[in-house]
């Protein structure tokens, strides 16, 4: 007998799911009554995080105390990124390997479990929206986007829609560690060691792989799977859907010739190889 997976977080009392469900209702989100409690406690949850690396990350590193205001943010930030990243990668995987319920209704299916995995990330995206609004004169209008754009997407889930293909674009949090770890050895003064070298081949590798290629057959399997099943979806949110998560996709294309030039820049001698050997 096949078990099935309960919820990950407490269920919110009956008195909040009734206060909450009319406006759930007005947004086409229903389900997202059940897990609104968790959206905003994760949401509270990394904020704290950032407050704690504040408090920590200047007591552990000259580095750090070194660095200007909008830096020392920028470090609190990939903090918050780099806890966020390990904690859905983990949720993900048991989503798509354990969540039987899920793997039944690919497209309109709903368990608990998997709406505790989605009120977390989408918990996170809300405050990475927050946080992104509140410093857009430092990060630009860029990393908004992204974030309302990942929260859209995510937010669908709750209809319920696609719930068991979500942990398929979580899974790109992988690059993330990468991403984070190259950032923070060059605010450590390790810029250009063999350490960086060694994190920007893999960042590159897992970025190019589960962002690149992954991404995009990942995209193209929902969007096959939608068109086939069209009779029983709503069409307007399908092409929401894939409007949202083609311009993520093209926005990772950016960001992976940005990191190519990056990488080149930091390692000019790698480079310079690599052009002779052709």
């Amino acid at each position: 007998m096949t078990q099935t997976l309960g919820p990950l977080f407490p269920e919110p009392p009956l008195w909040w799911q009734k206060l909450v469900q009319p406006t759930c209702d007005a947004v086409n989100l229903p389900m997202l009554s059940r897990h609104l409690h968790t959206v905003l406690g994760a949401a509270i949850f990394y904020h704290t995080v950032y407050i704690i690396s504040t408090i920590i990350s200047p007591r552990i590193s000259r580095c750090y105390r070194k660095l200007d205001k909008r830096t020392k943010t920028n470090w609190d930030i990939h903090t918050v990124s780099q806890v966020q990243s390990a904690i859905i990668l983990w949720l993900s995987y048991k989503v798509m390997n354990e969540d039987h319920v899920l793997a039944a209704d690919k497209l309109h299916g709903y368990s608990p479990f998997g709406g505790d995995v989605y009120a977390a990330a989408c918990g996170y995206f809300l405050w990475d929206v927050i946080i992104s609004l509140y410093w857009v004169r430092w990060f630009g209008w860029g990393f908004v986007f992204h974030g309302v754009a990942s929260l859209q997407v995510f937010a669908f889930s709750f209809r319920p829609f696609l719930m068991w293909w979500g942990p398929a674009f979580l899974a790109f949090e992988a690059s993330t560690i990468f991403l984070n770890i190259h950032w923070w050895l060059d605010k450590l003064e390790m810029t250009g060691g063999w350490l960086q070298l060694i994190n920007g081949g893999l960042l590159i590798s897992t970025f190019f792989l589960v962002r690149g290629v992954w991404g995009w057959y990942a995209a193209f399997s929902v969007f096959h799977s939608l068109w086939k099943n069209r009779a029983t979806v709503d069409n307007r949110l399908s092409l929401l859907y894939f409007a949202s998560n083609t311009s993520l996709n093209l926005l990772n294309i950016f960001w992976f010739s940005q990191m190519i030039k990056a990488f080149k820049k930091r390692f000019p001698a790698a480079d310079q190889k690599a052009k002779k050997a052709k």
